[in-house]
């Protein structure tokens, strides 16, 4: 059964980090690789796009290599970046993560990324805020099912309608109000419109727990 209460649950990439440039590069740098017609995505694009279905969109443009192989090689593109330039945090993220923190809110995790490249971010967290990480080896279905933010609800013991998900792209949104959750979409590469409990916001800054109050998390 939920415990009282909600949590936030982030989302990684485009939302905690400023990572889909770099996902399209990596696009970019192996469809030349694996001999695919040439394809150099605007991260608007790809946004919220699990790995597996990237690697599917380079084998439909002829990438010459089987789609585990091609999903193993993304994956280790990205933690090769983010190991050797560090990630880029989006503005205002890590403050908000703190003051979060601070004010007890439990906070998770749920992206799309698997586990071993999920890591190379957390390892450079100044804390470690969540007390959940669910990541896309953790589930059968990608986001848009709802199927991941249900996972880490049920892992966190909190309820879907009294929390709320950080989502940057259309495919999150989805995936995050299947799953019951109020919605803040940090404006990134790809346009989400606000309605009925979906918040944009243009970025993080000057934000805290009453805005996040305000979004529909209960405590």
């Amino acid at each position: 059964m939920p415990s009282r209460g909600g949590a936030v649950l982030w989302d990684l990439d485009g939302t905690l980090i400023d990572s889909e440039a770099s996902w399209a590069h990596a696009c970019a740098q192996l469809s030349r690789e694996l001999g695919a017609h040439p394809w150099d995505p605007e991260p608007a694009e790809i946004s919220g796009i699990s790995i597996p279905g990237l690697a599917d969109l380079l084998r439909e443009r002829g990438a010459r290599s089987e789609r585990r192989v091609v999903v193993k090689l993304l994956a280790e593109r990205m933690e090769d970046l983010n190991r050797r330039d560090g990630v880029l945090w989006r503005p205002g993220a890590l403050d908000l993560l703190e003051t979060l923190q601070r004010a007890g809110v439990c906070q998770g995790l749920v992206t799309m990324s698997p586990s071993r490249t999920a890591a190379t971010v957390l390892e450079q967290l100044p804390h470690p805020y969540f007390a959940d990480v669910t990541t896309a080896d953790m589930v059968t279905r990608p986001k848009p099912d709802p199927e991941a933010y249900r996972t880490a609800l049920r892992n966190l013991r909190v309820s879907g309608s009294q929390s709320v998900a950080i989502e940057d792209s259309t495919i999150g949104v989805h995936s995050a109000r299947g799953a019951g959750l109020r919605v803040i979409a940090v404006r990134g590469s790809q346009p989400v419109e606000a309605q009925d409990g979906i918040q944009v916001w243009e970025s993080f800054r000057h934000r805290g727990i009453d805005d996040v109050i305000a979004a529909g998390l209960r405590l």
